[in-house]
């Protein structure tokens, strides 16, 4: 049905192929449909099919390589591929013992307990330094909305109250 419709349009992000039967719709991303020949299913009467791009996103923010939103490449991301399409930490100036990942939830996502969140705002860490760490950025999943924080060094802001009182005393030196 793809290919009688005219196939994929090619300037869409990240298609996503949903099909809509009776009140439910189904999406898979259109690489995974195509490449999985067990993803087809038959259409029935009355079925619909949508190609809609992939708006699912996340925000960089921070001493990170970049600082954006950044589009969901597949359908599961990790946060240590987050960092990666993010372009990882600035060298000098990132604390690795500081990525903060910021998730809201929804109010009815909220429970106490083993069920869900105790809070609709909940901030994870994540520490680059340990094995650990790096470990758990391999497991740990980006959601959609969530907002990564490199955070800067604490080495980073000694160097720059350092410059700033050299700068001072030089420029109150030079004056005299």
């Amino acid at each position: 049905m793809l290919a009688q419709g005219g196939g994929i349009d090619s300037d869409l992000r990240h298609p996503l192929v949903g099909l809509i039967r009776g009140s439910h719709t189904y999406e898979i991303r259109a690489e995974r449909l195509l490449a999985t020949a067990s993803a087809n299913v038959l259409m029935r009467g009355g079925d619909q099919i949508a190609v809609v791009e992939d708006t699912r996103s996340f925000n960089a923010l921070g001493v990170a390589g970049d600082e954006r939103i950044i589009y969901l490449e597949k359908a599961r991301m990790s946060a240590m591929e987050a960092l990666s399409a993010m372009g990882g930490l600035a060298d000098s100036r990132a604390d690795p013992k500081g990525v903060l990942v910021l998730r809201d939830y929804e109010a009815k996502q909220v429970a106490d307990g083993i069920k869900g969140p105790a809070r609709q705002q909940v901030v994870f860490t994540i520490d680059l330094t340990s094995a650990d760490g790096l470990f758990a950025a391999r497991q740990f999943q980006i959601n959609p909305g969530d907002k990564i924080i490199a955070t800067e060094s604490p080495v980073t802001n000694v160097r720059t109250i350092l410059g700033l009182i050299g700068s001072a005393v030089g420029g109150h030196a030079g004056g005299e």
